[in-house]
């Protein structure tokens, strides 16, 4: 431990000395811009407020203080994958919409890469940075530094930040159990044998598993949780693995729940067991690609739940524009989990995706905005997970 943490260490000294922070000397200086944004800004919420306890979001055209920045977005992107230039084009569109400059690179997983680019974004100029987690470690006193200068940090699920994209991890569990439980009462009669594939290695996933449990029993006493396990990885080959043990012991087993790609293995194990019943209920969560043809299909892989990533992208180009206006943005925007169970849904889904400036219009179909804060409100940028 004490080796990784001394070579974490190195490599983020490394980092910012390649990028000539040493050398730049960025401290700002007494009566500067720079250490008066420093002074509104504070220390931020250290003390974590839970979802259920923030004030939904309110839209105002109020125009409060304004930052003295460049307007200009900054996108730390990590992958040159689809999933993420799609992220990428609909920032681009959406900030050039509201008249700002949009500037990106791209890591390629690099932590140190990473660290130099977004370095070099605040080096040349920015008003608004977006970032994804990679070296959270590396990346905190960065993003920390940015909203010392009064940028607007939009990060997914990272701290520090003064919009954090998250998933309310039980409400999209319990959306999942609770899909699952319409099913078994208008299909099954109101009985099923469940078995629930969870991922509790990572921490904020135990409250999904909670969810899905909660959201399931919904259905009433009919419902039993007949296996409740942890696969060995997130793979198609382990969630076949497990269903085809689960089914030797459990042969009756009529509902499969968990995420799409294990469930997407379960159905390979069903169809490799023989089994032929139509009435099963397979559902996963994520809008896999290759769940999502299933669910069209029309099979037993009834529903993948999804989340608006895209449109993520082009809520924080607009969020960039109204924090430099000195308007106010959210602190929290939730991603909903979005119930794809047909093919009708599965193109009006891809259909939205694919024009994110008109579904902006429709922005509370996909996202639960929550809190309040801008330039003049800075303090209130949060340090923790929300």
């Amino acid at each position: 431990m004490k080796l990784d943490a001394i070579s974490t260490k190195k490599k983020i000294s490394a980092s910012i000395a390649a990028t000539g922070l040493i050398v730049a000397g960025l401290m700002a200086a007494p009566g500067s811009p720079a250490n008066a944004a420093a002074a509104l800004c504070g220390k931020g919420q250290a003390t974590k407020v839970e979802l259920k306890d923030m004030k939904a979001f309110v839209p105002s055209s109020k125009v409060g203080k304004k930052p003295n920045l460049p307007k200009t977005i900054a996108w730390a992107n990590t992958s040159n994958a689809e999933f993420f230039l799609q992220i990428t084009d609909a920032m681009k569109k959406s900030a050039e919409s509201r008249g700002l400059k949009f500037i990106t690179a791209i890591a390629n997983d690099n932590s140190d890469k990473n660290i130099q680019q977004i370095e070099s974004f605040m080096q040349k100029g920015i008003g608004a940075l977006a970032l994804q987690p990679l070296d959270q470690v590396a990346q905190a006193p960065l993003m920390q530094r940015a909203i010392d200068k009064g940028i607007a940090v939009m990060a997914l699920v990272t701290p520090p930040s003064t919009n954090q994209a998250i998933a309310d991890q039980y409400k999209v569990g319990y959306k999942q159990g609770t899909e699952a439980a319409k099913y078994i009462t208008a299909k099954l009669g109101g009985k099923a044998k469940v078995a629930y594939f969870n991922w509790d290695k990572v921490s904020v996933l135990k409250a999904r598993h909670q969810g899905v449990l909660d959201g399931v029993k919904t259905a009433g006493a009919g419902v039993e949780i007949v296996s409740d396990i942890e696969t060995t990885a997130i793979t198609n080959d382990a969630g076949f693995q497990a269903t085809s043990t689960l089914l030797q012991a459990h042969p009756d087993v009529n509902v499969f729940l968990g995420g799409d790609t294990i469930i997407l293995g379960s159905l390979a194990a069903i169809k490799a067991a023989g089994i032929t019943n139509p009435d099963l209920y397979l559902s996963g969560i994520d809008g896999d690609e290759q769940a999502i043809a299933e669910v069209a299909k029309g099979g037993i892989y009834r529903a993948s739940f999804a989340f608006a990533y895209p449109l993520m992208g082009y809520a924080w180009g607009q969020f960039a524009a109204d924090w430099l206006a000195g308007k106010s943005i959210p602190q929290v925007m939730s991603f909903n989990a979005i119930p794809l169970d047909s093919a009708d849904s599965i193109a009006k889904w891809k259909a939205a995706m694919k024009s994110p400036a008109a579904s902006w219009k429709n922005a509370k179909t996909y996202f639960t905005m929550l809190g309040n804060v801008s330039y003049g409100t800075c303090n209130k940028y949060i340090k923790y997970a929300a």
